[in-house]
């Protein structure tokens, strides 16, 4: 699922705060890099990343979308994995993650209205969860296509998702599972708000 804003605008490579701590992803990255004796522009110049937004993710400040962490991970020559899913589950650590209703990391991106709660911890782990509040005549932008399988679950509303050129439409209740390899977008061509759970396995955003 590619996550973007609603008026025909692509999101940024980054998504929320994450909390610091040992093993954390900055570090990961940060103690890889410093392993190839590479300076952060060099990484920045060859992942094509914003030096700013590279010293944020080091710093634990911003989480990157999956496609910047694939792109950090070539650089660096190690598992995109390594990445994703965090060096406490590779580790067998914490396995349960309780995410309060009132404590949901939430993403709004300026100029828009759409909103994204994240259901599961982080994004280093091997699914993700989101919920998705989509304004009336929103929409997720170009179709994108990533590893992994999604599915998606209508709670309020309507919304249609193009997969590979065929337009499905769900309404509250209904539930669609596919191929993520698959083109795919979402738009919301009702009068009326509408929320689902989205849920990917690799974690995408």
């Amino acid at each position: 699922m590619r996550k973007t804003t609603g008026k025909k605008r692509s999101l940024p490579e980054a998504s929320a705060p994450v909390e610091v701590g040992v093993g954390s992803l900055g570090s990961i990255i940060r103690k890889a890099r410093l392993g190839r004796k590479m300076v952060l522009q060099e990484l920045a110049d060859k992942a094509d990343l914003s030096i700013s937004f590279l010293s944020q993710v080091e710093r634990n400040l911003l989480t990157p979308s999956v496609s910047a962490l694939k792109r950090i991970a070539d650089v660096l020559d190690i598992p995109a994995g390594s990445l994703m899913f965090g060096a406490e589950s590779r580790k067998g650590g914490v396995g349960i993650g309780l995410v309060r209703r009132g404590s949901r990391k939430r993403v709004v991106f300026p100029d828009s209205q759409i909103e994204y709660e994240m259901l599961t911890p982080d994004l280093r782990r091997r699914m993700s969860a989101l919920w998705l509040k989509a304004p009336p005549r929103s929409e997720s932008g170009p179709v994108f296509s990533h590893d992994g399988e999604d599915a998606v679950i209508v709670l309020r509303g309507r919304l249609k998702i193009e997969i590979g050129g065929v337009w499905y439409e769900l309404a509250k209740g209904d539930s669609l599972y596919f191929n993520s390899e698959l083109p795919h977008r979402w738009r919301n061509d009702s009068d009326s708000i509408a929320e689902v759970v989205w849920v990917s396995t690799p974690p995408s955003f």
